[in-house]
């Protein structure tokens, strides 16, 4: 249906809303999106396909399916990858070898989990990272662009609510009437709140596409 918000955009607003209030969100640097949407980093042991592997995780509150389709994305642009089963192969130039990667990515308290071994007790740790560390910056970018979105929604809301109080104002007003006047006065104020508002989601916009653009 044209009205349903987006999967992606529903979890990026409850994000939003849930762990950080808009006005803390806004920043000339990445490190104001809230800290819990993705986490450091880490080693552990990790299960593929019945063996398990030490391996790098990132974890985050991207859903998993929107995680999903940008691993896959990142990987068709480095290369080609194959599934066997749960298991996402790619392999990837290290140390000028080619190395098989492994990759999966599961649901734990909420949080989506990307996990990546090579088999070979991270021999290619660094490797790893950084492919860790460009998909975190992929999805980072997914999560500030979707906050854009809402604020561009937010945005033509207010402008269409602000062209209709200018339609309906009376175009001559007899300022003795005291009912017209009450009802000018009343439209004149809902005028100003919702261009105050207007000079805030703006602000907010140009501030957030420098968060956007900061991301490289």
């Amino acid at each position: 249906m044209i009205y349903m918000i987006s999967l992606s955009r529903f979890f990026i607003l409850i994000i939003i809303l849930f762990l950080f209030p808009k006005s803390k969100i806004i920043s000339q640097n990445v490190s104001k999106i809230p800290k819990k949407v993705f986490n450091e980093l880490k080693k552990s042991n990790r299960i593929f396909n019945d063996k398990e592997y030490e391996s790098v995780s990132l974890e985050c509150l991207i859903p998993k399916k929107i995680v999903k389709q940008k691993l896959l994305e990142l990987y068709q642009d480095l290369g080609k990858y194959s599934k066997e089963k749960k298991v996402i192969q790619f392999t990837i130039q290290s140390k000028g070898e080619k190395q098989l990667l492994k990759s999966i990515i599961t649901k734990e308290n909420k949080y989506s989990v990307v996990s990546i071994s090579d088999g070979e007790n991270l021999s290619n740790e660094e490797t790893i990272k950084n492919l860790l560390n460009t998909l975190k910056k992929i999805l980072q970018r997914k999560f500030i662009n979707d906050y854009i979105k809402e604020i561009e929604g937010d945005i033509k809301k207010i402008d269409r609510q602000q062209n209709r109080i200018i339609r309906k104002n009376p175009k001559k007003l007899q300022m003795n009437l005291g009912l017209f006047y009450k009802i000018y006065q009343r439209k004149e104020s809902k005028k100003v709140g919702l261009k105050a508002a207007l000079e805030v989601l703006f602000k907010e916009l140009d501030d957030t596409k420098s968060v956007y653009n900061s991301i490289n």
